[in-house]
């Protein structure tokens, strides 16, 4: 089209062209979605398995088919991004030397077929801290928050107003205390590409206020993630270190967010205090290291909370105020990670209200009933059971339920 139609000039074409169009399209786009979509292979690790405690000399192996009319062309074998082996015939299986000591590695499985179609899969596997915290533990703690229908926070329950459920049977109460107790604390910032400008200064701002919650018995960390996480801060309760860590962020590259969590989670796992992960995005993951499924379970397995922020530009991305939220992923997203871990998610429709949100959750930390039971019997590992908590007053929330170890 010239500028002078561009700028409102007729366009001068028949019904009869449009036509031809709109029919070449409509039949030329599916024959091309579907030759896309045959070219991938399929592909599922089989060992190790998700979740799995691994050392000394491992079998990495896969399951894997090509669509017709292809091949399998390689197999390359990866372990925290390196690669270690590959197989380009049956059995699709190496051998890898995972050390004398159990570690969490991020396994990921790549097929490649002769048409150049790729697929590949990630598990999760599991620290020496992990192992040792399962094997001691068969008590289930919890930490739940109780808010009155206008949603403030009910600061005198008693333990008799607290019933809790596992997979539908009522437990016994071993322990109650109403007393704050110390957390342990992630401050997780998006410093990818997207965050330049007003909001990485707005988002330094509102995680430099947030430290004047933490205090002398508790210890928080600063990590970014932009293409890979990064912490910038390890555990402490000196504001000036964290200050000082938060505003060396520097917005650049694309958003690994669900590994961010997963590194996230690992710093908390060996700590006795309440745990929690304080996620501040403008968007969703972008590099897909691992799942957005696997982050959550790994969160649920070391027992943390996430809290999630949502700075969505709302002229760049109307959809959220159409009101179809489910069209929004990274609304979506921030919602399933705190759904799926007992925190809360805050959407903000601007950046003023960011001080709010990080207030709001330090309030909820402080505002937390501990509760404790012992099950009848020990979940198998992988198992999960569901907990529900019921009160006599108000409303009660807590983490949806935990996996067998």
């Amino acid at each position: 089209m010239s500028a002078e139609q561009h700028r409102g000039g007729l366009v001068k074409e028949t019904r009869t062209q449009r036509t031809s169009i709109i029919l070449v399209l409509a039949l030329l786009f599916p024959v091309v979605a579907t030759a896309q979509q045959a070219v991938r292979p399929t592909i599922q690790i089989r060992t190790p398995q998700e979740g799995a405690f691994v050392s000394g000399p491992t079998v990495l192996a896969v399951d894997v088919s090509a669509a017709a009319g292809t091949s399998i062309a390689e197999v390359k074998f990866f372990v925290d991004d390196v690669e270690v082996g590959s197989r380009t015939e049956p059995p699709w299986e190496i051998t890898w030397d995972a050390g004398q000591t159990f570690a969490r590695r991020v396994i990921r499985v790549l097929v490649t077929d002769s048409t150049g179609g790729q697929s590949e899969e990630t598990v999760l596997t599991r620290d020496l801290e992990s192992a040792v915290f399962t094997a001691e533990v068969n008590v289930v703690p919890l930490y739940v928050n109780v808010t009155d229908d206008r949603g403030v926070y009910i600061p005198d329950m008693r333990m008799q107003e607290f019933e809790v459920y596992e997979n539908g049977k009522k437990q016994e109460i071993l322990f109650f205390d109403s007393e704050p107790r110390p957390v342990v604390i992630g401050i997780l910032i998006d410093t990818s590409g997207s965050m330049e400008g007003i909001k990485m200064a707005r988002a330094k701002q509102g995680a430099s206020a947030f430290l004047e919650h933490i205090t002398q018995q508790d210890e928080a960390f600063v990590m970014g993630f932009d293409a890979f996480p990064r912490l910038l801060q390890n555990l402490t309760p000196n504001h000036a270190r964290l200050r000082d860590a938060i505003q060396e962020m520097a917005p650049r590259g694309a958003t690994s967010l669900n590994m961010a969590i997963v590194e996230g989670a690992d710093i908390l796992v060996d700590r006795p205090e309440r745990r929690a992960l304080i996620i501040l995005s403008d968007g969703f993951d972008t590099v897909q290291s691992v799942t957005e499924g696997q982050a959550i379970d790994y969160a649920r397995l070391q027992d943390v909370r996430l809290y999630t922020i949502g700075i969505f530009d709302m002229i760049n991305n109307p959809i959220r105020s159409s009101g179809f939220d489910t069209l929004n992923r990274g609304e979506v997203s921030m919602r399933a990670y705190s759904d799926g871990t007992g925190g809360r998610t805050f959407i903000l429709n601007s950046l003023g209200e960011l001080d709010r949100a990080y207030d709001e959750i330090a309030a909820e930390l402080r505002s937390q009933y501990s509760l404790g039971y012992r099950p009848d019997s020990l979940a198998a590992p992988g198992e999960w059971r569901e907990i529900e908590v019921r009160t006599k007053r108000g409303a009660g929330r807590t983490k949806p339920g935990y996996y067998g170890q």
